[in-house]
């Protein structure tokens, strides 16, 4: 008599189961947004209109400055252009922030990414101390 009863509770387990894996592989899976192969990341005078700033703010950072590292803290007028043209942009929006990052490829091959922060008007961010509502250097790093 068990070995009737142990069989139906393994048949009863295994539809459960498959019931139950079937269900989770039918959901939905995240979804991002991707940009097609062939598009480009906009041009740095571009985004200098996104950011407030001028064209010629944009070329006096390339003839002053170029290639220099930012220091964080430093407004992203004066940093737009620095490093040429971004041959890729990433934005994303973290906790009463904002984060744009812009990868810069230099003919010798080396490589420079800009990460840029703006902090929200928040009590938390003014408790902080952090410098709010405006665009400002987080981090540049160059490849070797």
């Amino acid at each position: 008599m068990l070995r009737p009863v142990c069989v139906v509770s393994l048949a009863t387990a295994c539809i459960l189961g498959a019931a139950a894996c079937s269900r989770f592989r039918h959901q939905p899976s995240p979804s991002y947004s991707v940009r097609p192969a062939a598009s480009r990341a906009p041009s740095a005078s571009t985004l200098a209109t996104q950011y407030g700033c001028t064209a010629d703010q944009v070329a006096a950072n390339w003839q002053t400055a170029r290639l220099s590292i930012a220091q964080p803290g430093t407004p992203i007028c004066r940093v737009l252009g620095r490093y040429g043209d971004p041959i890729s942009v990433s934005k994303s929006n973290v906790a009463d922030m904002q984060l744009v990052s812009m990868l810069h490829r230099e003919s010798n091959g080396r490589y420079y990414n800009a990460t840029f922060v703006y902090y929200a008007d928040t009590k938390t961010n003014r408790k902080l101390n952090r410098p709010v509502g405006r665009w400002i250097v987080d981090r540049v790093t160059a490849s070797r």
